[in-house]
């Protein structure tokens, strides 16, 4: 079983309701280094590579874990570091299976290859859907839209 959530950080700012951009389209760079941060919870099959720190974009987590699912396509092993806070992802791939390690966490992490498949697909969507229920008006962004895809349908 793979628990996985987002925590919006209360202390950023960019989750109130009151905060608005200072520029009216924001860019690839606002939202991967620096808006919408949040702690990560991340259970895989019981090993804990959950993390608390300030400065971890949601959209540069869901990026990170995109990209390094696209590489795994061609290569067996494969490292990524998040943007902002260097945290060290390193997954290993054997046919169907995926090791999944970090920099930060003594728990080494087995999932299937189609369960990082899923999680990246969920991290994605959980990402846009929490920036968008925040500020229904980055429904919108042409940025967000085409990089990590449509927001959910339906009122938030």
């Amino acid at each position: 079983m793979i628990t996985f959530s987002f925590e919006p950080r209360a202390d950023d700012v960019s989750w109130s309701q009151n905060w608005r951009p200072e520029r009216t389209e924001l860019i690839g760079g606002d939202f991967c280094l620096r808006l919408f941060t949040a702690n990560l919870r991340l259970v895989v099959h019981g090993a804990d590579l959950g993390l608390r720190t300030p400065g971890l974009p949601v959209v540069d987590f869901a990026l990170m874990l995109d990209f390094a699912t696209r590489e795994l396509e061609t290569v067996s092993d494969f490292a990524v570091e998040t943007s902002v806070s260097q945290k060290v992802f390193a997954f290993s791939r054997e046919g169907t299976e995926v090791t999944l390690t970090t920099n930060y966490a003594p728990s080494r992490a087995k999932l299937t290859w189609s369960e990082l498949r899923e999680l990246t697909g969920r991290a994605k969507a959980e990402a846009v859907r929490l920036i968008v229920t925040a500020h229904p008006e980055l429904r919108d962004n042409t940025w967000l839209k085409q990089t990590m895809g449509k927001p959910p349908a339906g009122r938030l």
